[in-house]
């Protein structure tokens, strides 16, 4: 299995309470029909960061898919081709990093 680690800063101007329901509510009802997709978790910034530093990055995404191969498909699918054009027009910038997950301690 492989995991989609995406790494997004909103465009200038906006609030981040704009980028979250941009994201959440408007971007993801896209980018969740990608083919294969296993799973998919958004992580929005909390206000109070450690030492009330700016992040570099206001948010995060982890995806699943079983395969490098099954996720670059979906990617390049209709579908995968929207949620890059949609993401294009709320964030200023998006870094993917792939992964191969280790859980330590399962979440909730």
């Amino acid at each position: 299995m492989v995991k989609l680690i995406a790494f997004l800063k909103r465009k200038p101007g906006m609030t981040m309470e704009e980028f979250k329901v941009r994201w959440v509510d408007v971007h993801c009802k896209i980018s969740g029909q990608m083919p294969g997709l296993l799973g998919y978790k958004v992580n929005i910034n909390q206000p109070h960061q450690p030492d009330n530093q700016e992040p570099t990055y206001d948010g995060t995404a982890e995806l699943w898919w079983h395969s490098v191969a099954d996720m670059e498909a979906a990617f390049v699918s209709d579908i995968g081709k929207q949620a890059g054009a949609d993401a294009d027009e709320f964030a200023e910038l998006r870094y993917h990093l792939y992964t191969d997950e280790y859980i330590i301690v399962p979440g909730p």
